[in-house]
């Protein structure tokens, strides 16, 4: 059975885009999104085998926050996005989706995601970005993102912030103002 999610869309595309491809369980069991373990997370991403401008990050995350920033892909800002996701019997995640965001965009992701969710997860997606006003952004894209729990969040970090290194943090609340500063919608 597969579960479709209608959700909002928006900037940054290599955390958004991270939402993959829908093979149908062949025995009809439901699909349910896993949720990460309250607490600290390191996350590495890397867009076409380079390592991502953002590099490693700290995130540290509660219920709301996860489904804020799922690992599965959700989205900031305004726009419309279509998600299918399935579980094989194998228990690796299947997803895809197709997002039409507000800048004009169209990003259609595949991909899948392995891992118990508690203490580490990897997220494989090929992204294929059309119409984004900044070029680099558009064609095919290979996005990697390896997830592992580090413990509880430390002292002067809440839920949703999201530490950048050199003592940079941001809550991801933010972020739709900072990838539309950034990207330019």
């Amino acid at each position: 059975m597969r579960m479709v999610i209608a959700g909002r869309a928006g900037a940054l595309v290599a955390v958004a885009t991270l939402a993959g491809c829908g093979k149908p369980v062949s025995d009809g069991a439901t699909a349910v999104v896993p949720t990460r373990r309250a607490g600290l997370w390191e996350q590495v991403l890397t867009r076409d085998g380079k390592p991502g401008r953002l590099g490693v990050l700290d995130i540290c995350l509660d219920a709301a926050a996860d489904q804020k920033l799922s690992a599965f892909g959700q989205h900031f800002g305004e726009g419309k996005c279509q998600r299918t996701v399935t579980r094989d019997r194998a228990g690796v995640y299947h997803f895809a989706s197709s997002c039409s965001l507000e800048n004009g965009a169209v990003a259609k992701t595949m991909g899948t995601a392995t891992g118990d969710f508690g203490a580490s997860y990897l997220v494989h997606s090929e992204v294929n970005i059309s119409g984004a006003p900044f070029g680099p952004m558009n064609g095919m894209h290979v996005v990697d993102l390896s997830g592992r729990y580090k413990g509880p969040c430390p002292s002067g970090m809440r839920p949703g912030d999201v530490s950048l290194g050199a003592g940079l943090k941001v809550n991801m609340d933010r972020l739709p103002k900072i990838a539309e500063a950034v990207g330019g919608g």
